[in-house]
């Protein structure tokens, strides 16, 4: 056991520093001549000017599969950090290596004791005739991780981080991380570092708007829009639209705007909220500068050459009513008005008795009668030609005129 510990230790001290200093990278592990091909050079992935490098720990394949603890450890710290770093704007690399350990004729067998050479010589041969395997399963490796983490910036909604800042590849037994004299030191060695490497801020301007990305709070503005000292669109009437969008510029502070940036007009009476005294007019009413309403029309049915109100037309009177009730402030005087059809007096006394039934109605549905006032006008007041029958029906209203 004290054995086991030992070699633990020594093979987990050796290749602790694996990736903190430049080492011969690997460009091609032959798996059908059973060599490993060394490039002549460093790997120059690891020079650069980073602010941070952050190693993961590594990624448990002792089973040939990644085994649950190292499956919530990749979806909780992983794929969180590296999320984060992106929508933080942070440039980074990813990096994954595969490693695989190398398997004896016996699985079963502890070791081959190495303190002879020929002892040394027939353990090196058992490490080394499943090189094959030991290829395939490092790359296998590594490529279910470099899928996985591929998958996190497919997922998101942006969309625009590209697949290429992951680099790949696979080792096979180059750097075992663990004692090799027993299974499962060895299996242990079957495992994927991952490491994320943090670009230090580049002068790069995405958007073209004169702010770096490092410093860029906005960094989708469109082309040839001011921004200010952090890259955003300028607001200059400060009611949360930026300019380039914004309909109405010059709102006043305070001023609750639509999506356009222009004030609300909540009763649709063509007077703006923050200046509307009555901001809840019934539709249909002319109002004045205020928004306080002046007169509406009510388009009502009678029986033919009577004053008697129309069974269908009778919402009217009660939408009125309520209006009334809710906006006690208000008078109302109730004006009945004629087309030129009949003689003048006929149709000016008949004016007179719509409006009264009109007033009555109100009077039985609540509203005082000291509030309301009716008058009869006849032909004398058209608002449309009498030629016409549509312009006849026209001038055949009821007319009320508020005030307050």
């Amino acid at each position: 056991m004290k054995k086991f510990l030992l070699n633990l230790l020594l093979v987990g001290s050796l290749f602790a520093g694996t990736y903190d200093y430049p080492y011969t990278a690997l460009e091609k592990l032959d798996v059908n001549n059973t060599e490993i091909n060394e490039v002549p050079k460093l790997d120059q992935f690891m020079y650069g000017t980073f602010t941070e490098i952050r190693r993961f720990n590594s990624l448990d394949f002792s089973d040939g599969y990644l085994t649950d603890d190292s499956r919530d450890y990749f979806n909780d710290d992983i794929n969180k950090t590296i999320s984060e770093y992106i929508d933080n704007n942070r440039t980074i690399k990813i990096k994954v290596i595969g490693h695989a350990s190398e398997r004896t004729d016996d699985q079963s067998e502890v070791s081959v004791d190495s303190k002879t050479y020929a002892n040394a010589i027939e353990n090196w041969f058992r490490h080394s005739q499943d090189l094959n395997e030991t290829i395939e399963n490092s790359q296998d490796f590594a490529s279910a991780i470099a899928q996985k983490l591929e998958d996190i910036l497919e997922d998101r909604e942006d969309a625009n981080v590209s697949k290429e800042i992951i680099y790949v590849e696979h080792r096979a037994s180059q750097d075992m991380a663990f004692s090799s004299g027993t299974d499962y030191g060895r299996d242990l060695s079957n495992r994927v570092m991952v490491t994320m490497y943090v670009l230090a801020p580049k002068d790069i301007d995405s958007d073209k708007d004169g702010v770096y990305d490092a410093e860029d709070r906005c960094p989708k503005t469109p082309l040839n829009v001011k921004v200010d000292e952090v890259g955003c669109p300028l607001d200059s009437d400060k009611d949360g639209v930026y300019d380039h969008i914004d309909e109405c510029p010059d709102t006043p502070t305070g001023v609750f705007v639509d999506e356009v940036g222009c004030p609300l007009d909540s009763d649709g009476d063509g007077v703006l909220d923050y200046k509307d005294d009555c901001p809840d007019t019934m539709q249909g009413l002319s109002v004045d500068a205020f928004g306080c309403p002046i007169t509406k029309i009510l388009r009502l049915n009678f029986l033919r050459k009577s004053s008697e109100i129309a069974e269908d037309s009778y919402h009217h009177i009660e939408e009125f009513a309520q209006f009334l009730k809710e906006s006690p402030a208000f008078n109302a005087r109730i004006i009945g008005h004629a087309s030129s059809i009949g003689k003048d007096g006929d149709n000016m006394i008949l004016s007179f008795d719509r409006a009264n039934a009109v007033k009555n109605a109100l009077i039985n549905e609540g509203i005082d009668k000291n509030r309301l006032e009716a008058l009869g006008r006849g032909e004398l007041e058209p608002i449309a030609t009498n030629r016409t029958e549509e312009g006849r029906s026209l001038n055949r209203r009821i007319e009320v005129k508020l005030s307050y």
